[in-house]
């Protein structure tokens, strides 16, 4: 009885289309953003896709993802612009809650 050994599996090469997720994240982190400095006005809807653009941004350079055929580091721009809109958004509400209802930013409660 002849007993050869197993064969030893070869690790897949990794491409760029190996990891579509994780590049996917890496740039809906960018698009986000951009999509978020365009409507950073419409206050809770801006604010929160400033503030996911930051967040899955950062989780994109924490875990070293990268998008696009090089590798490219689309995460930084998602960085940029997320928290570039998650800013416009806060403070034109501050703004407009200051102007339109006689509060002071920093102290929203009435006394």
């Amino acid at each position: 009885m002849d007993h050869s050994p197993a064969p030893i599996a070869v690790p897949q090469k990794t491409t760029p289309i190996t990891y579509t997720t994780r590049r996917a994240i890496a740039t809906s982190s960018m698009t986000l953003g951009v999509w978020a400095c365009l409507v950073f006005w419409w206050y809770p809807f801006g604010l929160f896709m400033g503030s996911t653009a930051a967040a899955l941004a950062m989780l994109s350079i924490a875990m070293g993802w990268r998008a696009g055929k090089e590798g490219q580091h689309l995460a930084w721009f998602g960085l940029f612009f997320g928290g570039s809109a998650a800013g416009m958004a806060f403070t034109s509400y501050r703004f407009m809650q200051f102007v339109f209802e006689g509060s002071l930013p920093l102290n929203p409660i009435p006394i």
